[in-house]
């Protein structure tokens, strides 16, 4: 547990971002002359670049790597958390436990990795559902930290393309009390306003996000809950091309069958045939 408090401190101050949350910054609307609310002004269509790049951490991490790479780079990380420890563990059979417990560490990694394939996962039933598709060459790994929130790794056609970060909220807590103050932060941070999106289930977006990027990398600030935040980093150039890397789209669970929709055209009566005037000729 000492190790993955020192990796979950590795990893929250290398985002640069350890000290904010994402929340909904909802400006007062101006009055328009009837002293009723003015219409909101149309959503940008691109989100602000922002003042700051927005860095990935660890050391190393960078868009593009294959599940292996970035497995040898949690590796690294996990040995470097427990070098303290082996330091205060004379050799001997607690050495060996504590052996033990870090290859167990970085075998969990391994063996959190997800293919969205042709069955169904558990994954539909969580606030990611959305970040994936099926039959599209997706994946993904989950790493656990100390503080009971996890980071997500996706990877299409075993490049990383996008990573999620959950983090709680509350009062005291350096990200924010809730969503907005969060969001209030991270625009503090990057110097400027972020656009707001509201959901659009039929998108993939089921809650209000707050969104920036700089040069090579879309963050977005979702809003989970009331006492939870995540951040997602998303590479510009997969998210460019995203279409045609996703050639198999989801199917709509509303939509008609195609063979009732062909059978309700069939028992459609035909056409009236057009109005004619008195010598006969088409109207």
């Amino acid at each position: 547990m000492k190790a993955k408090r020192l990796l979950g401190a590795a990893l929250a101050v290398g985002l640069g971002l350890a000290a904010i949350t994402s929340t909904t910054v909802v400006a007062a609307q101006p009055k328009g002359k009837s002293g009723a609310p003015a219409a909101a002004p149309a959503r940008p269509a691109e989100p602000p670049s922002t003042k700051k790049t927005i860095a990935l951490t660890p050391a190393g991490l960078a868009w593009g790597m294959s599940t292996k790479q970035v497995a040898a780079l949690i590796d690294k990380m996990l040995d470097e958390a427990y070098v303290p420890r082996y330091k205060a563990t004379s050799p001997g059979v607690k050495m060996k436990a504590l052996d033990a417990e870090l290859a167990e560490e970085k075998s969990a990694f391994r063996r959190s990795r997800i293919d969205f394939g042709k069955l169904p996962t558990g994954i539909d039933a969580t606030p990611l559902k959305g970040e994936y598709t099926y039959l599209n060459k997706e994946s993904m790994m989950t790493l656990a930290r100390a503080d009971g929130g996890k980071r997500y790794f996706f990877f299409i056609q075993d490049k990383l393309w996008k990573i999620i970060d959950e983090h709680g909220l509350g009062e005291g807590n350096p990200r924010g009390k809730d969503y907005q103050s969060a969001v209030i932060k991270l625009a503090t941070a990057f110097g400027v306003p972020g656009r707001v999106t509201p959901p659009e289930p039929e998108k993939g977006r089921y809650v209000t996000e707050v969104d920036w990027k700089d040069a090579a990398t879309h963050f977005r600030a979702i809003e989970r809950s009331e006492s939870e935040i995540a951040f997602a980093y998303e590479d510009l150039v997969t998210l460019s091309s995203l279409d045609s890397l996703r050639p198999n789209k989801p199917v709509d669970a509303n939509a008609i069958d195609p063979a009732v929709a062909s059978a309700v055209r069939k028992d459609e009566p035909p056409p009236a045939p057009p109005p004619t005037d008195k010598a006969g000729k088409k109207k």
